[in-house]
Parts: C-alpha cells; sequence; structure tokens
C-alpha cells in the first residue's frame, strides 16, 4: 500500500481456476482519492499475468 498526500493505492496479486481447469494469474489495484477524511473517487482495476514467475 502507498499513501501520498489524499491518494492513497493498494495493489495485490491473485489467482482462481476457471471452468476449464486453467489457472487465471491476475494482478489488482485499488486506488482512492481521499477528501475531509472521506473516500472520494475509487478506481479500481484487473490485469491477467499471462507470463510465469520467472519472465
Amino acid at each position: 500500500m502507498v499513501e501520498e498526500g489524499d491518494v492513497v493505492m493498494a495493489e495485490l496479486t491473485g489467482s482462481v481456476r476457471q471452468d476449464t481447469g486453467e489457472v487465471m494469474r491476475m494482478s489488482m489495484a485499488e486506488v482512492f482519492v481521499m477528501r475531509e477524511g472521506l473516500i472520494a473517487e475509487r478506481r479500481a482495476w484487473v490485469v491477467e499475468l499471462k507470463e510465469n514467475d520467472h519472465r
């Protein structure tokens, strides 16, 4: 997690087993813009990781 001024960002990775049995790896992130101690804006995304840990 990174916090700078009124912006907080969290990044994490995960995996999920699909119906085919294949495992999909992903990187996820959330960004929060704070105003007066409240969340004013939220952005989130998920990116599928196609390459393995060694590349």
